[in-house]
């Protein structure tokens, strides 16, 4: 797979719109990174930069190591899943998954067969032909359990007799003399690349705003830089294919035993296997995007990019689909970017979160780590349901005083009067604190005294009860377990959990630390 690095990258449309500022992100091999954020805040744009279908203004993007801002997007090794599941309604399960790797040519090695890997390959001809029949029988009769004990056996089988062919064919080696004139090529384009950017530097330095532009001449400094040591890194390569036998490559696509195994597995590891011979109108919308991601998985890509694709589905479909997905990654172990402004998606998905807010990246954090200690406002207000409480008040000699007229106040420990008593005595603060922090009863030193609230309303939720209170104008929410119902009064204590308490500046919406 792969590892992927945003230096900077920033997009500026045509009519000046910046759309993305500065983003800055490292994401590791075979990690699942979700970029969540309200609507136009740049969650897509960036994935479509990643892409390749929407043109970086400034700034680097790395994949494995490789400057890509301008690698079009079928050289970049990327799989895309979108919202809309994109599948051919003419064609069958199979042959959507299969369609991409039949019509994509690409540099692959070429192989020879002895006597013993032909035997076998005309083993598997057979073996496919019955599977075919079996599969059709299969998609009419899902829960068959004779028609899928048999298409099971004959997966496998057909799966271990294509790696034994893998396995017995050899590579046709030698001194590949085509492969060396495209090296040729590639040092000419990137030459002519050199050329166009030395002159692009000299007419930037020209101007006479040299220090606006210092951003865009870094970049096109660093791609002059780094188009430099592709060059001698493929000369050397050239040195070493005019000297050395090595495997010789051919622009192919894949052979129908090849596209064959690639599916199965996918069909396998999707679930997949009993609707391979179904048109997409006989699926479910959950059916219909396992198809999508087996289409994306078949090609083995160094980058899967997931535009919300559960989006489209029902509430219950989406839990279903979303544990498949993440059972998939574990699965397929790829390097993931996935889209969504689903809370919920990307606390239960990730590995990191990605919370960005008008073009800017807002937190970068695991799902716990963004709940647990949100680094404004704004992260402690979109991530966690229902939303983190935020009461303005100012702080006061170890005390934090709610703005009223009845100047409520709470106690706090050693450190939170540690983090406020310099900077922040006096001044006008907001305290945050999450709806299950908050209690009916102290439970322990960590609690505050009780505070009086009114209850205006509440609501059931099976398992737990919502409550909308408010401290003199200002409201919050406290969520309880049924079995702690409050009942028809409208004014009771609360009691805040001081350890789970977060305070924030007003002025930047940062958090105190």
């Amino acid at each position: 797979m792969a590892n992927l690095k945003f230096i900077n990258v920033n997009k500026i449309y045509d009519n000046n719109v910046q759309a993305v500022f500065d983003f800055n992100l490292e994401v590791k091999d075979k990690e699942f990174i979700v970029f969540v954020g309200p609507s136009g805040c740049g969650k897509s744009t960036t994935l479509r930069m990643l892409a390749g279908l929407e043109d970086i203004t400034s700034g680097e993007l790395y994949i494995d190591g490789k400057l890509v801002n301008y690698v079009p997007p079928m050289n970049r090794h990327i799989a895309m899943v979108f919202q809309s599941y994109a599948l051919y309604p003419h064609m069958s399960v199979y042959q959507n998954m299969s369609f991409g790797l039949r019509i994509r040519k690409a540099m692959r090695g070429v192989f020879t067969y002895d006597d013993e890997a032909k035997a076998l390959l005309g083993q598997s001809a057979k073996l496919r032909k019955e599977y075919k029949k079996v599969s059709k029988k299969l998609s009419k009769s899902p829960n068959d359990e004779e028609c899928l004990k048999k298409e099971e056996e004959l997966r496998l089988s057909l799966i271990k007799l294509y790696e034994e062919v893998f396995s017995k064919r050899k590579e046709f080696t030698g001194i590949d003399s085509n492969l060396i004139k495209r090296k040729e090529k590639e040092i000419k384009k990137l030459e002519s690349g050199l050329l166009r950017v030395n002159k692009l530097i000299e007419k930037e330095e020209k101007k006479g705003d040299a220090d606006k532009n210092n951003l865009l001449l870094d970049t096109m400094n660093r791609d002059l830089e780094y188009k430099q040591k592709q060059i001698k890194s493929i000369s050397e390569e050239i040195s070493y294919l005019k000297n050395n036998e090595a495997q010789i490559l051919k622009n192919r696509n894949y052979s129908i035993f090849e596209r064959d195994y690639q599916v199965l597995k996918a069909a396998g590891t999707l679930d997949l296997f009993k609707y391979l011979s179904r048109k997409p109108a006989e699926l479910s919308g959950g059916q219909r995007q396992r198809v999508a991601l087996g289409r994306a998985i078949v090609r083995n890509p160094k980058v899967f990019l997931m535009d919300e694709p559960l989006s489209n589905l029902d509430a219950k479909l989406r839990v279903q689909t979303r544990t498949e997905i993440a059972s998939i990654h574990k699965k397929v172990g790829a390097t993931t970017i996935y889209v969504t402004h689903d809370q919920t998606e990307a606390m239960t998905l990730a590995d990191r979160i990605v919370i960005m807010k008008d073009g800017y990246i807002q937190q970068i954090a695991t799902p716990k780590q963004a709940y647990n200690e949100p680094e404004n406002m704004f992260v402690g207000g979109f991530i966690g349901s229902p939303a983190m409480n935020f009461l303005l008040g100012s702080y006061s000699n170890g005390k934090f005083v709610f703005d009223g007229e009845k100047r409520i106040s709470i106690n706090l420990d050693k450190k939170h009067i540690a983090l406020l008593k310099n900077a922040y005595e006096g001044k006008r603060i907001a305290l945050g604190v999450r709806p299950e922090n908050i209690k009916l009863s102290s439970l322990g030193d960590n609690y505050s005294s009780p505070i009086e609230a009114n209850i205006n309303d509440s609501e059931l939720l099976g398992n737990e009860y919502i409550y909308y209170c408010y401290l003199e104008k200002q409201k919050f929410l406290v969520k309880l377990d049924i079995d702690n119902e409050i009942g028809s009064i409208s004014k009771t204590n609360f009691f805040f959990n001081l350890d789970k308490v977060h305070f924030f500046d007003l002025e930047t919406t940062k958090r105190i630390k």
